[in-house]
């Protein structure tokens, strides 16, 4: 399977790394044009143009990192920073306008009470939307303690 442009919606969360180097190494076969967004999510109090300095500087750090992860395994990315009211619209519309074929997405593991794993509003958002292939890159599960097996 060959791709050509690669949307990595990244957050700064520790799977944002798998994820990055999933697609890195996806690309480099093939020469696929790989893109980075960040998306800042604006408050629909606030106007859509809002500036927020210190979202815009965590952003401009997170992509700053992947970019890093990338040069260190001799690819090149894009990046790109969003403001939107949601985060999964208008990562949708990116990948439509861009012609992504894939989506690499890194989600934290989320464990709610009662021990159900749950996805987050964006990334469910993305799987029900996404009109190309969406890769998941997701976060080991704690290792449990006591009678329970553990696995390495």
């Amino acid at each position: 399977m060959t791709f050509s442009h690669i949307l990595v919606p990244v957050k700064g969360i520790p799977a944002d790394d798998a994820a990055i180097r999933l697609a890195c190494q996806m690309a480099k076969g093939t020469k696929a044009h790989i893109i980075a967004i960040h998306v800042i999510e604006v408050e629909r109090h606030l106007p859509l143009d809002v500036e927020d300095e210190t979202r815009m500087n965590r952003a401009e750090t997170v992509l700053a990192h992947v970019e890093q992860i990338a040069k260190s395994l001799r690819t090149t990315l894009e990046t790109e920073v969003l403001q939107a009211r949601s985060a999964g619209a208008a990562l949708m519309d990116e990948a439509a306008t861009r012609g992504v074929d894939l989506i690499v997405m890194g989600i934290p593991y989320r464990q709610v009470l009662g021990g159900d794993f749950q996805l987050g509003t964006t990334t469910q958002y993305v799987l029900k939307n996404a009109t190309c292939p969406v890769w998941l890159c997701r976060e080991a599960a704690p290792v449990k303690s006591g009678n329970a097996t553990k696995h390495h």
